[in-house]
């Protein structure tokens, strides 16, 4: 039987979560319990979590959540979860179809996604290293039975996205990188830290980057009592890009929230010594690795790999249109 999940449910759920990552089946983090409520249950104004479980003679055999804002045109599935001895018979595909019709009754809803664009972010361990870890999948693993399971059910694949890793210790400035730092500060252009006294033009950046999820983290930060230090592209006191904010989460990943040049200094090579800058900044601050993810097309791809990141792990994001 495939119901709506109750609280009462909230304790075997999270004990088929936490055994499934354990196993290390999966890459994604095992949850403390309020962790997991927060992530998968409790919802803000205008959130909708829809939990389904598939249940047998009391038993929980699987799980399934599904993501909506009130309003907005997309749907999201975040993830699909059956117990390994329930496996192969249906009942991940009955999960998957109610969450689906659980979708439809909202109106403005076109299309369901599985991308990084889920407010859900799930933590996953970068595999290969000591525990290391990222704070949100992008997409659909593609070597887990995940990706044919959806494929199969109509999602398509609308873009796939490449994870980065690196360890800092040993980060320095390449030498192309700096000669392009000298060639810009020739040009008046320099990489520094974001000083409100001295520069202007932070805000305006963002309507030239038209990243509004960027915007909010940048400006919260710089706005707060004591806020991260932010690294920027400056050119007459003008702000012309941006990295960071930078800090250390408690793995020792070193956290930004975003980098971006301005349209009008893109093809100098801004991009490539501001991220040195950024990867060098974190390590100065106590960093000891950094992780990302960009799609297979970015062209920034040439950047993370000059300065010695490497691709990790493949992700896709897929797409269904609602019918």
């Amino acid at each position: 039987m495939i119901r709506t999940m109750e609280a009462a449910d909230l304790p075997a759920v999270h004990t088929l979560w936490n055994r499934t990552t354990l196993s290390r089946e999966v890459l994604y983090k095992p949850l403390a319990c309020e962790r997991f409520q927060a992530l998968f249950v409790s919802a803000g104004d205008h959130e909708v979590k829809c939990n389904v479980v598939a249940e047998q003679d009391g038993q929980i055999l699987g799980f399934g959540s599904a993501y909506h804002n009130t309003g907005t045109d997309r749907g999201y599935i975040t993830f699909i979860l059956v117990d390994p001895a329930h496996r192969r018979r249906g009942v991940g595909t009955a999960l998957l179809r109610a969450l689906e019709h659980r979708l439809r009754a909202f109106p403005t809803i076109v299309r369901i996604d599985l991308n990084f664009f889920n407010p859900i972010n799930l933590e996953w361990f970068i595999p290969g290293t000591p525990g290391h870890d990222h704070p949100n999948a992008p997409g659909v693993d593609v070597s887990s039975p995940a990706f044919p399971f959806f494929t199969a059910r109509g999602y398509a694949e609308t873009s796939r996205q490449y994870s980065y890793y690196r360890l800092l210790a040993d980060f320095q400035f390449q030498p192309k990188i700096a000669e392009r730092a000298a060639a810009l500060a020739a040009q008046g252009i320099s990489i520094t830290y974001y000083d409100p006294a001295r520069h202007y033009g932070l805000s305006e950046l963002f309507d030239d980057l038209g990243n509004e999820d960027w915007r909010d983290k940048v400006m919260t930060n710089v706005n707060g009592p004591r806020p991260y230090p932010l690294l920027i592209v400056e050119q007459g006191g003008r702000v012309g890009g941006f990295a960071g904010p930078l800090y250390v989460q408690e793995s020792g990943r070193g956290y930004f929230a975003g980098i971006g040049v301005h349209s009008e200094l893109r093809g100098v090579g801004a991009g490539s010594v501001l991220f040195s800058a950024l990867c060098q900044g974190l390590r100065d601050i106590g960093a000891t690795f950094m992780s990302l993810f960009t799609g297979r097309e970015n062209v920034a791809r040439k950047i993370y790999e000059s300065a010695g990141f490497q691709v990790v792990h493949e992700w896709a994001c897929m797409r269904k249109a609602m019918q």
